[in-house]
């Protein structure tokens, strides 16, 4: 992705995520023939990096602009539809959500799914993610990855990206560099 996923940093126009992602998808999936992910949730760089050679796109907002799933349906790019009840670049730590994150989680991801197959995009393109971190609390994230089974009854493959999230230092008590390894 061009746009850190952190909230701290503020988000970027598409014409910069697209300047940023572009020549290194191109040199990436055309030079080395890797299978490129894109992380965006921008209609308009998801079209750019598709065009560039990325074969799959990372929607981190939810399928919050429905426009994306059209943009992976005619194109046949993969379309992975994160869990979050958060905008881009906002942080939500719910509460109330504890102890009933999961229903949530499978409720929203069912959701995304009819809205991305309504959109055209053909069920073997969707993957999910549950957004470990992503508008949830560390404890709200170990709950969700606890029942990571139930997630796979609704027949579609599994994403996690799991690398530097905070429920890793709240288990482990350590910031983000002393806990790479």
């Amino acid at each position: 992705g061009g746009e850190s996923g952190v909230t701290n940093r503020p988000a970027i126009g598409p014409s910069e995520e697209i300047g940023r992602v572009v020549p290194v998808i191109e040199r990436v999936a055309g030079e080395l023939g890797a299978l490129v992910s894109v992380d965006t949730y921008k209609p308009t760089v998801a079209r750019a990096a598709i065009a560039a050679g990325a074969a799959i796109v990372n929607d981190v907002s939810g399928l919050r602009d429905p426009a994306l799933a059209e943009v992976c349906a005619q194109t046949g790019a993969a379309l992975i539809v994160m869990h979050t009840r958060a905008a881009p670049k906002q942080k939500l730590h719910d509460r109330s959500y504890d102890g009933r994150i999961v229903p949530d989680v499978n409720e929203f991801l069912g959701q995304r799914i009819e809205l991305a197959l309504d959109r055209g995009v053909a069920p073997e393109q969707i993957m999910l993610d549950p957004g470990p971190d992503f508008a949830k609390t560390p404890a709200q994230t170990v709950e969700v990855l606890r029942a990571l089974a139930g997630l796979h009854q609704l027949g579609f493959p599994v994403l996690l990206a799991v690398s530097r999230k905070d429920f890793v230092g709240a288990i482990t008590r350590r910031a983000p560099r002393e806990r790479l390894g």
